[in-house]
């Protein structure tokens, strides 16, 4: 299923656990005022309102997904989205709901609703849709869409309460309790009109929230008109309809929290191309403490996303300034999720009753370790093939600034059986060749119990469901990515979508501003050096008496710094370019605060206390000059980094191209999602 909860900007939804929404919708009904009429029904409308919301969860007609990515900052980011949809995708009766023109009903519609893409309520911004020759598309105004959305879900709840198991409170519900069933379906109004729950005092005086629905009805009918017994049996039917990981709780999160960008397309061309320019991202973390004092031998970005399972392909691009180079960019997604969780269920639960299996029915046994076999096999299969694109682009990433090549670990030795080790994509891809060639013709030796179990933890630990995408943009500050389904043998797919994860790595272009600094240290260095031996040449015989040319020497100690700092190039610090070049940012204006304050000391102080100023001066000067070499090796061993040990790669890829897994994955500088706050 697709957990929801609130989320940020983007076409996606977030996660949040089931006893959550749960808790969030009670509370909201405990606020909804309890209605005295039904609400008014419109079949059209809440044929448009269901059809809109399965076309957004699904988004079927979607056949091609781009984006293209931009950092207006180093907190935000921009997005350009473009959607080619196949309307062919649709069926007569979809076409006929979605259709704009309500009163001609009897004709074939020319024009109809289509949902492209899902925006969150926070941090929106007006969205123009354009479509092939850049004509502005009709959008449905989200008041118009919130009102088709309300139907829509109305007519889901009493779907819902009209299948529902036949229970006493339930047969009340639908026949006499007429103004609990209203509120639930106001309830339900209630969120979409305002977002999920509205703040408020809690009701006092109700202790019947919680009771059980039964003991409720079996008090006189004189009690059930009143308003605490009303909210109590409302309560009590949402409690039996709506299960712990119920379907119209996940569909009203998501029109409470987002709104459906909707556009009216024509039904002349089977095909359509449209492109709209999303709302600004802001970043996940804002710490502005962590922004002043965090250095960064290079900047890294995540971006994480949801696609639709049925997209065929999905393609991402970002381009940044010429003085910044991307040295890292990989695209991720667990679109594997679905068959790895099943892989492991069949394990374990085979695993549990092997014994039995094999007293009772070897050759069962013997077809289930096949199927788990095959299925191990063509994770191998695709995890190897990844891992090889990967190993060839960082050898391209190498050839970019050294003629070495990457080194990654020696291929361990070929077992007998199935004992993986720590590499389990490479220990799966010998599997897979020794189980094509008919090696493991029997699986019921190599595969006992344990091994199952122990089989299983290593395919969920090693996160199998991540595939990977790499960079294929030849241009240093630009990168492209193209992702496309892949289904899993002849299992039917899943409904749900598929998360991906954008890792972009920036690094400073040369010549940088670390080169600069390093002259201006230098330069400022030789100063404060050769005052000093001036100092030391002109030292009167009187110690307490001031200098002859103290005068010259400050106005050169203050102006000469401040003239070389003024010739460098230093971005503003809300910059990508001024987070890489914080260091030196801070090592450049130390140096001219050291010689000003050299500058003071001398035009205050006598020549006997002058001698240790310089000293301590030339060994600031000195430590500074330690740091930047320090901080240019740091940066060219992190250009030869093999894999970013962050929690943005796959736990199988860290495994396979480093000799051993740290204990503690990093988090990216920043990270932008079109996903919740709670999606982790």
């Amino acid at each position: 299923m697709w957990p929801l909860s609130g989320p940020r900007n983007g076409e996606a939804t977030s996660t949040g656990s089931a006893p959550d929404r749960m808790q969030s919708f009670l509370a909201a009904l405990r606020h909804t005022p309890i209605p005295t009429a039904p609400p008014p029904h419109d079949a059209f409308q809440a044929a448009l309102g269901l059809n809109l919301l399965a076309l957004a969860l699904r988004r079927d007609h979607v056949e091609r997904l781009s984006e293209k990515l931009a950092l207006a900052d180093s907190t935000h980011m921009t997005r350009s989205v473009t959607v080619d949809v196949n309307l062919a995708a649709l069926t007569d009766e979809q076409r006929r709901a979605l259709r704009s023109d309500a009163i001609g009903s009897t004709r074939p519609p020319t024009t109809i609703w289509l949902p492209i893409a899902r925006q969150a309520r926070t941090d929106l911004a007006p969205v123009v849709v354009r479509d092939s020759v850049g004509k502005v598309m009709p959008r449905l105004t989200q008041v118009q869409a919130a009102r088709a959305i309300k139907q829509g879900m109305r007519k889901a709840f009493r779907m819902l309460l009209d299948s529902a198991p036949r229970t006493r409170l339930i047969e009340h519900v639908r026949a006499d309790l007429n103004r609990s069933r209203w509120l639930i379906e106001a309830t339900i109004a209630n969120m979409i009109d305002n977002g999920g729950l509205r703040s408020g005092p809690e009701l006092a005086g109700s202790v019947e929230h919680h009771a059980d629905g039964d003991t409720i009805l079996s008090r006189s009918k004189q009690r059930l008109a009143e308003p605490d017994t009303i909210r109590a049996l409302a309560e009590c039917t949402a409690r039996e309809l709506f299960a712990q990981d119920s379907s119209l709780l996940h569909l009203l999160a998501m029109a409470s929290t987002e709104y459906l960008l909707v556009v009216e397309v024509p039904t002349d061309h089977p095909q359509v191309f449209l492109a709209f320019d999303a709302p600004v991202i802001p970043a996940r973390s804002n710490d502005r403490l962590a922004r002043w004092l965090t250095f960064h031998h290079e900047f890294t970005v995540s971006y994480r996303t949801v696609i639709p399972r049925a997209v065929d392909s999905y393609h991402v691009t970002v381009e940044v300034p010429p003085e910044i180079n991307i040295s890292r960019f990989f695209l991720t997604s667990d679109v594997d999720l679905p068959a790895r969780r099943a892989l492991v269920e069949d394990m374990r639960a085979v695993a549990r009753r092997y014994d039995r299996l094999l007293a009772v029915s070897p050759k069962l046994l013997e077809l289930e370790l096949q199927s788990i076999g095959s299925r191990l096999a063509e994770f191998g299969r695709r995890r190897f093939r990844d891992l090889e694109t990967f190993k060839v682009y960082i050898g391209q990433c190498y050839a970019t600034t050294s003629r070495r090549s990457p080194r990654f670990p020696a291929p361990a030795t070929t077992p007998a059986g199935l004992d993986l080790d720590r590499r389990v994509v490479t220990g799966l891809a010998r599997f897979a060749e020794r189980y094509e060639t008919g090696y493991f013709s029997k699986l019921e030796p190599s595969m006992p119990a344990a091994v199952l179990e122990h089989l299983a933890d290593q395919v969920e630990a090693a996160e199998l469901e991540k595939d990977i995408y790499v960079d294929n943009d030849p241009r240093e500050n630009a990168g492209h990515t193209r992702w496309q389904r892949r289904p899993y043998g002849g299992d039917t797919q899943p409904v749900e979508p598929v998360s991906a994860t954008v890792y972009i790595a920036l690094a400073d272009n040369r010549p940088s501003l670390a080169t600069n600094v390093s002259t201006l240290l230098m330069a400022v260095l030789l100063l404060v050096l050769g005052v000093g031996l001036v100092l030391w040449q002109l030292n009167p015989q009187d110690g307490r008496q001031p200098f002859p040319a103290a005068d010259a020497i400050v106005t050169t100690l203050l102006l000469v710094p401040g003239l070389m700092l003024s010739r460098l190039d230093i971005p503003s610090y809300r910059a990508v370019l001024g987070r890489l070049r914080l260091l030196p940012r801070y090592i450049a204006y130390g140096s001219v605060v050291v010689a000003g304050a050299l500058a003071l000391w001398v035009a205050t102080m006598r020549a006997a206390n002058l001698a240790p100023a310089f000293g301590i001066a030339l060994v600031i000067l000195l430590l500074a000059l330690l740091v930047m070499a320090a901080d240019g090796i740091a940066k060219r061993v992190r250009r030869f980094g093999r894999v970013p040990v962050r929690t943005v790669s796959p736990g199988w890829l860290i495994d396979e191209v480093t000799e051993r897994r740290p204990r503690k994955l990093r988090q990216c500088a920043v990270e932008f999602s079109t996903m919740g706050h709670d999606d982790a």
